[in-house]
């Protein structure tokens, strides 16, 4: 089963109200957003959104797709300014755990990491390639391994993965680190992981679930608590098994996530999304006391659920969940937008990458006000109570997943009342591609 295409799902089911919609915001909202409007022409200019970020532990950006190069580069500067000035400790990527924990190592300068930049990208193997194997997630790894350089080993900036996919991967990364401390314990993992490596993929999986009412739960499970049963060994590092005992929550979480589908509700979204969240929480325990951590992902995980029709589905996010356990105060939530320009994505799941244009922003949508009332390139603070005031309606607000057809714009909308989804936002008004890598 193609998993991964509950996002298209979601997004159908969420815009399928939006046929009625036709109701564009009115003249005075476009002059007060254009007064509202801060420009920007170099990334540099972004420094005084970063300002408005003062105690908040966690920020979230976001992207309207995942094929944007602007995303991916202003996402970046305003990490390198959040790490460099505000002393924030790490960034978590919409990726997966076990080819980030290798990049990790190498940021971080770790024994036995990578020795170079191109080995450490390596390290990224899975479809989509495009989203995180370019050249724009290079340049920022390259610096993270440049800034920590002379740290201490204790004060370097990490870059984790936060999805749930490569599962496989990642448990045999947890076999491999149980059987290097014990090796009797690692057969018993990698006996206990079999239950679920024994299918070549979830669709087969899931028909076994499907057919004797079984599955693997109590088996992954286990794997974690040999994982705990070795905390404190005179092998096992700190970060050894920080990335163990994730790991084996990656893999219990996945199940759960593939398993979902089983289900005519939101169960498999949500337990992906709580997984966000969870590594989130888990890193800020990680760094300890008063750390501070950045996450990327899409748009449609960072910004609040409960501000869009996701509500009304009982689907939940990252950014739901950041507010709702550390506090409104404690989290700022950045979107992204375009009106037009070019996108990578892919026709289907697991598709050829595929250079595509995206349309106008459709009439009466955020993307098309925001085109009418400001600059090219511009941001909006939404704790501005004027400009929040203003903005009470649900708005249709587009979203491109990495599966994307552009004949069917009017499915990637998602109705949002955008101050209550975000706290600022970034419009740039025609984007290009990412830079894929070789």
């Amino acid at each position: 089963m193609k998993t991964g295409k509950i996002f298209s799902v979601i997004i159908f089911l969420i815009v399928s109200a939006l046929l009625n919609y036709a109701v564009l915001p009115a003249q005075d909202v476009e002059e007060l957003i254009s007064e509202k409007a801060v420009a920007f022409e170099e990334r540099s200019e972004l420094a005084s959104l970063a300002g408005l970020i003062t105690g908040e532990r966690l920020v979230l950006m976001g992207e309207a797709s995942h094929g944007t190069s602007e995303f991916y580069t202003k996402r970046a500067f305003l990490s390198k300014h959040l790490v460099s000035e505000k002393g924030f400790n790490y960034i978590a990527v919409e990726a997966d755990w076990s080819s980030f924990s290798r990049i990790n190592e190498f940021v971080k300068h770790k024994p036995g990491a990578a020795q170079t930049l191109e080995e450490a990208m390596d390290a990224i193997e899975r479809w989509p390639l495009w989203m995180w194997r370019n050249q724009e997630t290079k340049a920022l790894v390259g610096w993270l391994h440049e800034y920590n350089r002379d740290r201490a080993p204790e004060d370097r900036v990490g870059i984790y993965g936060i999805d749930v996919y490569d599962n496989n991967k990642v448990m045999e990364d947890v076999v491999d680190w149980i059987s290097e401390i014990d090796s009797r314990q690692g057969r018993r993992a990698d006996n206990a992981y079999s239950c679920l490596t024994r299918f070549p993929d979830p669709g087969g999986y899931l028909q076994m679930v499907a057919r004797t009412g079984e599955d693997c739960s109590e088996d992954l499970q286990e794997v974690l608590e040999i994982v705990r049963s070795l905390e404190g060994h005179e092998d096992a590092t700190r970060w050894g098994f920080f990335r163990a005992e994730h790991g084996a929550k990656v893999a219990i979480n996945a199940e759960l996530h593939f398993r979902g589908n089983l289900q005519q509700d939101a169960s498999s979204w949500n337990a992906r999304a709580s997984h966000f969240y969870l590594t989130a929480e888990r890193l800020l325990e990680y760094y300890g006391e008063d750390s501070r951590g950045i996450i990327w992902a899409h748009n449609t995980h960072i910004g609040d659920a409960r501000a869009t029709d996701m509500a009304n589905f009982g689907i939940h996010n990252i950014g739901q969940l950041s507010r709702e356990s550390l506090g409104e105060e404690n989290t700022f939530a950045i979107g992204f937008g375009t009106y037009t320009g070019e996108v990578l994505a892919a026709y289907e799941w697991e598709g050829d990458m595929t250079e595509m244009n995206t349309p106008e922003a459709m009439q009466g949508s955020w993307e098309y006000l925001l085109r009418q009332s400001g600059p090219e390139k511009f941001y909006i603070d939404f704790r501005d109570d004027e400009l929040s005031s203003a903005l009470r309606e649900q708005i249709p607000h587009r979203a491109i997943g990495v599966t994307y057809n552009p004949a069917n714009e009017q499915n990637n909308y998602v109705p949002t009342v955008l101050p209550e989804r975000y706290d600022a936002f970034i419009f740039i008004r025609e984007t290009n591609i990412l830079d894929p890598l070789d």
